[in-house]
């Protein structure tokens, strides 16, 4: 008796290592860099390495206007899947806002969390007012509450309103915008972005973008042809020449090319748009704008043997580190451009 007692003691003792060695291991993840961060997305994800001592349940992002978030927080769920790299878009964001997120993993033995990344959404830009040599113009900004799009501007010159520019959304895949008594039809994409604008008669101008949403090339339909109007080359981000075309297509008539500082452009601000204008590529109806700000451009025209041009950009930045004043110099010309936002 006294011996069976001896060994299941034995037995016990044997057993409890095994038990205390049991994996109850959480996923092993990294998060990955916040990119393409607008007013109201951002692009980001994650890396499992490890799923841990079970099978994944569940991976994503968590985010919040809070430190540390956590699972209880805002959250994606993306395909379990296995190890691996993931990718997250947020939308819904509120511009202007500082978030905090990690990438998380979860299995039947709890969640493992990434470091904690931060980034600050973009801020709508408020008004911009543009001294000019001959007189002062002013755009003042409206939004939609919900979807932040721009639904109009108000275009003063010299301090009186010149004229009311408003977008109407209302057809799916499609943006009218009346300026005055002028009305122009576009076609959007999923994104937002424009790709065609309808000049009516069956001639159009179409937009394409490249796969980070950068408009690298804008074709004009006319004469029952089309024919090349521009082309831009886009590296590490930012947007760095443009080129346009005469009427045949063909022939380069004016080249740009941009130098840019080593300062973000965290607001967005359009410096190097193919459509040459304050308002339109707000939002990034004509794609995303550079993630550098423009130092210098220089511009010429290849048909002839002319000198380049140089328009020097120069700075200066509000306490949220956002641009208020840009000044744009070039040989006996100036003009300042002021910024305010929501």
């Amino acid at each position: 008796m006294k011996k069976q007692i001896r060994l299941l003691a034995l037995a016990v003792i044997i057993a409890i290592p095994f038990s205390s060695c049991k994996k109850t291991d959480p996923p092993v993840v990294t998060t990955a860099t916040v990119t393409s961060v607008t007013e109201t997305t951002a692009s980001t994800g994650g890396d499992v390495t490890s799923e841990g001592s079970a099978v994944l349940t569940a991976r994503g992002v968590c985010w919040s206007t809070n430190a540390n978030p956590t699972v209880v927080d805002s959250r994606s769920v993306e395909e379990p899947g296995a190890v691996g790299a993931f990718v997250h878009n947020l939308i819904g964001l509120t511009p202007g806002t500082l978030y905090h997120l990690k990438a998380y993993a979860t299995n039947a033995n709890g969640t493992g969390y990434g470091a904690e990344v931060t980034f600050t959404t973009s801020s709508l830009v408020k008004s911009i007012g543009v001294v000019y040599p001959d007189g002062v113009e002013r755009y003042d900004f409206t939004y939609d509450s919900g979807t932040k799009k721009v639904t109009k501007i108000d275009d003063y010159w010299n301090a009186d309103l010149d004229k009311t520019i408003t977008y109407d959304y209302s057809v799916a895949g499609k943006l009218r915008i009346t300026s005055g008594s002028s009305t122009t039809d576009y076609e959007i994409n999923a994104q937002g972005m424009v790709t065609k604008e309808d000049w009516g008669g069956g001639e159009y101008a179409a937009y394409t973008y490249d796969a980070d949403g950068f408009l690298i090339k804008i074709i004009e339909h006319w004469g029952g042809a089309d024919h090349l109007k521009m082309q831009a080359v886009i590296t590490n981000g930012n947007i760095m020449k443009h080129t346009t075309y005469d009427d045949d297509g063909v022939t380069a008539k004016k080249v740009k090319e941009f130098t840019y500082t080593v300062g973000d452009n965290v607001n967005n601000i359009h410096q190097a748009s193919m459509v040459d204008s304050n308002t339109k590529p707000v939002g990034n109806l004509f794609g995303k704008s550079s993630k550098k700000l423009v130092d210098f451009l220089e511009y010429w025209d290849p048909r002839t043997t002319d000198a380049k041009l140089r328009t020097t950009i120069t700075y200066e930045f509000d306490a949220k580190n956002r641009p208020s004043k840009i000044t744009r110099s070039g040989s006996g010309w100036q003009e300042v451009y002021t910024y305010s936002y929501f």
